[in-house]
């Protein structure tokens, strides 16, 4: 009858495992599950992503944020009432990481969606995400960095415009040209902001100011005195498409936007009188009116700034002179004085913007013309190229 062991198997035998190794291994195994769950619980960011039928989009923009290198954060998902296959991919995702929260319910608007992700938001910061924007791998990190050393409330970052121009839009890097880019429009890019909870909660989004949310959103942060800035690099891909609810309501949003500029304006000049600040809406947001009429605000505005917000203040003008080249005939001598009368290195730029305002005025060239359109896009390129030598020399 055959030995149950051999003395080869003996000698092959499993050396025993002392009792305090396998209680230090248990002990090391529980308080990384401790710290695993405590991770999720309370994680330093809650990435804020509203979804609304977007099947086509949204699973390239949640893997973009599960791929960050930052790793601390938790991905909240409302899907707003979606009728088409997004809630199906939503789950999937959700069963995948455990990162993802996610809440399925009937329609409530985007205003609505946001504020209620504020309310459920875990982490310390809230990173904005758009369900058909895409994120570089390194944004949070990059962003957080910047929050944490200057203590700022709010930080965006410039981005890539994809799937129409493919061209980078640039943002203001300081306080002070936030400030000043406040009086034409918004300073950042909302799916691209990362701010402070306890600052989203004390803000909320206003129904009211519904299609123009974000704009609201800032005048007021800033009028709280919170400070905001980008920084230099692209944080985010920016899809332009037919679907955005900037290319389905640009009526309603115009008219908010200038409720919001008129705020900025009068916040900012106190001195104009309700005739003054009506007119330049008017030009700003309109196309209506003279340059006459904006030139002395411009005036006083760049004798009281440093030269990114100069310069931020003299690019914004620029464009709407542009829009009232073929009404107004003062257009270029308005430019021409407003620009000599003003200390700045860019000298050569204005002229050349100079220029281009020569053409439209003699040429008669308004903003409906395809020369027009055509003059923006060469436009928008040679500013992504000068974007890139920057990026390329630092």
């Amino acid at each position: 009858m055959a030995q149950p062991f051999s003395g080869e198997n003996r000698d092959r035998s499993t050396p025993v495992v002392p009792g305090y190794v396998v209680r230090y291994q248990r002990y090391l195994l529980s308080r990384l599950d401790h710290f695993m769950n405590r991770a999720i619980k309370h994680p330093s960011v809650t990435v804020l992503l509203p979804v609304h039928n977007a099947a086509q989009y949204v699973g390239e923009a949640i893997e973009s944020i599960l791929a960050q290198t930052f790793k601390d954060f938790e991905l909240l998902i409302i899907d707003d009432g979606s009728t088409d296959e997004t809630p199906a991919i939503l789950e999937r995702y959700a069963r995948l990481d455990p990162r993802i929260r996610l809440v399925c319910r009937e329609a409530r608007g985007l205003v609505a969606t946001l504020n209620e992700g504020i309310g459920l938001a875990r982490g310390e910061w809230i990173a904005r995400m758009d369900a058909d924007d895409v994120s570089v791998l390194d944004r949070l990190s990059r962003q957080l960095d910047f929050l944490k050393t200057s203590a700022f409330d709010f930080c965006g970052g410039a981005i890539e415009c994809v799937g129409g121009w493919k061209t980078i839009w640039t943002y203001p890097t300081t306080p002070e040209g936030c400030e000043v880019q406040l009086l034409f429009g918004v300073p950042f890019a909302h799916p691209a902001i990362v701010g402070r909870r306890t600052a989203f909660a004390q803000l909320g989004y206003r129904s009211e100011f519904m299609h123009c949310e974000d704009y609201d959103l800032w005048q007021r942060a800033w009028a709280e005195g919170m400070r905001m800035a980008n920084v230099p690099q692209v944080v985010l891909r920016y899809r332009i498409h037919s679907g955005q609810v900037t290319t389905l309501h640009r009526l309603e949003q115009a008219h908010a936007t200038n409720i919001v500029r008129e705020r900025h304006w009068r916040a900012l000049l106190s001195f104009l009188s309700d005739d003054k600040s009506m007119r330049i809406i008017d030009v700003i947001g309109r196309g209506h009116g003279r340059s006459d009429d904006l030139l002395p605000a411009l005036k006083h505005l760049l004798c009281r700034y440093p030269p990114e917000a100069k310069e931020i203040i003299l690019f914004n003008s620029f464009r709407v002179f542009a829009r009232l080249a073929k009404q107004d005939s003062q257009v270029l001598r308005n430019w021409i004085s407003l620009i000599t009368a003003t200390q700045t290195r860019l000298l050569g730029r204005n002229l050349g913007r100079a220029s281009v305002l020569f053409l439209l005025s003699a040429l008669g060239i308004d903003k409906q013309s395809s020369i027009y359109v055509s003059m923006r896009r060469a436009g928008a390129v040679i500013n992504s190229i000068i974007y890139w030598l920057k990026s390329k020399i630092k």
